[in-house]
């Protein structure tokens, strides 16, 4: 074995010991990038610093209270002080107060924020269980391609093991006088090329616990195969397809992201309305106003500011926000397609995988009666030596694509249940709490689906013909 191989093999081995203190199951791999992965980390903090603006919606619904205070130096000649002889008197004028207003009537905009803050939230939260899902599904991809390389390595090794066997029966046949120098390096290159393939299948292996790292933040250790999902895969393509587009997390997240659009329409609507606000001062100071001394002052009133003109803007926004709403529901059936192309595709290679895997096996159950045989018959001198190796070489790649085709299926049966949402349910593994999406239904929001169709007015826009 050459020094290169050697390192390779040793790479391998080092990069598998490294998190080898325990044998990692897939449900422990997912739930511990639950809880690490960048990826999911950054959907939580993007969901709680949304839930920081519904916080700042909520507080539209409070009063608002300032403290005022002043103090400088004041001139002031006027009639009054210039009768009293005073108009070169400084004044010094300090005071301190406090100012409350309460918007009494604001047309709806605090409850059409407080909506559209809660719809986003709600938004978030379906982006960390999306984003949750999709690194589930990655880790049981890699998970799976680290069984699958070991297996590779193995089978490797088990190929370069017959050909290590095959030269010395080459030499024997040499000795005997039955083959000549010609077969002994035909059979050297097999066997060199064969170590290549181990070196090359070692470094696969090593390529898929890196990414397994990269998902997970550990080495995988030592990898047993996963429990089946084929039990929780729906019976047919036509209930995957309904449970995705129930289930899945894009598909919800498209759902909030259109409230949060109706709200923004109910929000323009609200610049139609008029405004009450309520209004009370208390200030308390010298020098005020231009009079000399102390003096207190106190005030309530209500205040009415109602636009009854602005040339179309108010209206216009309306109109806008209608078309980001029906906008936001086109993207919707964009996404229900998407879900139900991903859920095709993944019945789609489930069925042939599984039928590959069929007949691989028939394959492998053949070629390997064969290699047998051929060998047999070489010794007795009824074969070539490139007859064996020919039989050697198709029964090898038949093993590695059996084995692939194999482990395809087990991962396409986990890609079923992602495509529909359920893949985390399936595993048992717990997600953030931020994942959970209940702040609509907190608030008792109501779902554009319940909603009347908006009226749209036709857009008419200036062009060079008229």
């Amino acid at each position: 074995m050459n020094t290169f191989l050697k390192i390779v093999l040793l790479s391998t081995v080092s990069l598998m010991s490294v998190g080898a203190v325990h044998a990692m199951g897939l449900k422990e791999a997912v739930q511990l990038a639950m809880d690490s992965n960048p990826e999911i980390g950054q959907a939580i903090q993007n969901h709680d610093a949304t839930g920081f603006e519904l916080r700042q919606a909520e507080g539209l619904y409070a009063p608002r209270v300032d403290l005022e205070a002043s103090a400088g130096v004041q001139m002031l000649n006027n009639p009054s002080r210039r009768a009293l002889g005073i108009e070169n008197d400084p004044l010094y004028p300090t005071q301190i107060g406090l100012v409350a207003t309460y918007d009494l009537y604001d047309g709806g905009f605090r409850d059409s924020e407080l909506a559209r803050q809660a719809a986003r939230v709600d938004s978030a939260s379906y982006r960390v269980m999306e984003r949750s899902e999709f690194i589930a599904l990655q880790i049981v991809r890699v998970y799976y391609q680290v069984l699958l390389q070991q297996q590779i390595v193995g089978l490797t090794r088990q190929n370069v093991t017959f050909h290590e066997s095959m030269v010395q029966d080459v030499a024997a046949a040499i000795d005997s006088g039955q083959l000549t120098e010609a077969d002994r390096f035909q059979s050297i290159e097999r066997l060199a090329a064969a170590r290549a393939r181990l070196t090359e299948a070692g470094v696969e292996l090593a390529a898929a616990q890196i990414e397994f790292k990269t998902f997970v933040g550990m080495m995988p250790g030592s990898v047993g195969a996963p429990s089946r999902a084929s039990i929780a895969v729906p019976g047919s393509l036509e209930l995957a397809i309904a449970n995705a587009i129930v289930n899945n997390p894009r598909t919800k997240t498209a759902g909030a992201d259109i409230d949060a659009a109706s709200a923004l329409v109910d929000q323009a609507e609200a610049g139609l309305k008029p405004k009450l606000q309520l209004e009370g001062r208390a200030a308390t100071g010298y020098d005020i106003s231009g009079a000399d001394g102390w003096q207190n002052d106190a005030s309530v009133k209500l205040s009415l500011r109602w636009n009854i003109f602005d040339g179309g803007i108010a209206r216009a926004q309306v109109q806008e926000e209608i078309r980001r709403e029906s906008e936001a529901k086109l993207v919707f059936d964009q996404t229900v397609r998407e879900v139900e192309q991903a859920v095709r595709e993944s019945w789609l290679r489930l069925k042939s995988q599984g039928e590959l895997a069929r007949v691989y096996d028939e394959q492998l159950n053949s070629s390997g009666s064969l290699v047998d045989s051929y060998r047999d018959q070489f010794i007795i001198g009824e074969r070539s030596l490139l007859d064996v190796l020919d039989a050697q070489n198709t029964r090898y790649n038949v093993q590695i694509l059996r084995e692939t085709a194999r482990y395809s299926v087990m991962f396409a049966e986990y890609r079923v249940l992602a495509a529909s949402g359920t893949l985390l349910n399936f595993m048992g593994v717990s997600t953030h709490g931020s994942a959970v999406a209940d702040t609509r239904s907190a608030f008792d929001i109501q779902s554009w689906q319940a909603s009347e169709p908006r009226t749209l007015t036709p857009l008419t826009l200036p062009t060079a013909s008229n």
